[in-house]
């Protein structure tokens, strides 16, 4: 039988939380080992989230100052429009007919009188020679005329003579009564030859006068063959060729009239009782940008339009170029209101209500 072993309780109590101990910390290791990257993310989120309401939400409110300072301040009413001339004119024939020539194309300057198209005009020369010999015929038959008065004038003094004789003759029985009413109706028949051709005279002047207006007319129509230019101005289309046929009024040329220029901008009802004629006007053409015009109010017209709710205002600026930019579409900015050395805030400053502002 063998002998038994004797064993120390210290060692033993040792040696027991040996063996104890080390399932606890393998226990941890694996829950580390499994865990322990899902809970550093999140340890990290919520660190950042933190941080983030820390510095947003929870941060100290920053509270800006201002002082009021003198400026010069204005109000501006704003509008958009197009540049335009204030004239522009239809240039077209009088008369229906065949273009011959033109002497002026789209964009050339042109003046007051000068020649701008030719049409056709044989038939019309003729006319107006006709239209002179039918005056010459007059005046020869108004001067024949002429002569004829003379002549009965003369006739009517010899019959007048012959029957005061014969009536002194009569009265004194030295001739007979036959003799005395012959010359009487002679007396008559020259008078009455005299007042005719004085009423002849009367129908031929009438003729003159109408055959000089007849030449007038033919005058007129052959002038009407030439186009002038009613106005200085630039041509800003030409609507037909040499050798189409035109109807009297259609346009050959529109010209504007380059002694007026301005834009005609549209500004809201709300701001366009300020504006009165004469107020500067900031003018920024959009084909330059970068180019600001100094302008001022011409005409403010009386009529709004009644969709829109806009009124149009009439800005003469000063060009820059000879070749108006009619057609462009331009902003202005007219100050109907100005101050100097205002107290002002920043705009950044001052926040609306619905009745007031403030800051």
């Amino acid at each position: 039988m063998a002998e038994p072993v004797l064993i120390d309780a210290a060692e033993f109590v040792s040696e027991k939380s040996k063996i104890v101990a080390r399932p606890t910390r393998n226990g941890l290791h694996m829950f580390w080992s499994r865990y322990g990257k899902t809970l550093s993310i999140w340890i990290a989120i919520g660190g950042a989230l933190f941080i983030g309401l820390k510095l947003t939400v929870f941060a100290p409110y920053q509270v800006g100052s201002v002082s009021l300072t003198p400026h010069d301040v204005q109000r501006e009413a704003f509008g958009v429009g197009t540049v335009e001339a204030k004239v522009v004119v239809s240039v077209g024939s009088k008369i229906t007919n065949r273009i011959t020539a033109l002497t002026v194309d789209q964009g050339d300057r042109v003046h007051t009188g000068q020649l701008l198209a030719t049409l056709e005009d044989q038939d019309f020369e003729k006319q107006v020679a006709q239209a002179e010999r039918d005056l010459e015929r007059a005046a020869a038959d108004l001067f024949a005329n002429q002569a004829a008065i003379k002549k009965a004038a003369a006739d009517l003094t010899l019959a007048r003579k012959n029957y005061e004789r014969y009536r002194a003759l009569i009265e004194k029985e030295l001739v007979s009564q036959l003799d005395f009413e012959q010359k009487e109706n002679e007396h008559i028949a020259a008078q009455e030859g005299v007042n005719a051709f004085r009423a002849q005279r009367t129908a031929l002047e009438k003729q003159q006068q109408k055959a000089r207006a007849a030449v007038d007319f033919a005058k007129a129509r052959l002038a009407d063959t030439r186009v002038y230019a009613p106005c200085d101005g630039i041509v800003m289309s030409r609507e037909a060729e040499a050798g189409d046929t035109v109807v009297a009024g259609a346009p050959l040329f529109r010209i504007a009239d380059t002694s007026t220029i301005w834009i005609r901008a549209h500004i809201d009802e709300t701001v366009a009782g300020d504006i009165q004629v004469g107020q500067t006007v900031r003018v920024v053409l959009r084909s330059q940008p970068d180019q600001r015009l100094a302008g001022h109010v011409a005409r403010v017209e009386v009529e709004s339009d009644r969709v829109t709710e806009e009124k149009a205002v009439n800005v003469i600026f000063p060009m820059t170029s000879t070749i108006p930019p009619l057609g462009k579409q331009a902003e202005v900015s007219i100050v109907t209101t100005q101050k100097t050395q205002a107290p002002a805030l920043p705009r950044q400053a001052v926040i609306s209500t619905t009745n007031t502002a403030g800051v």
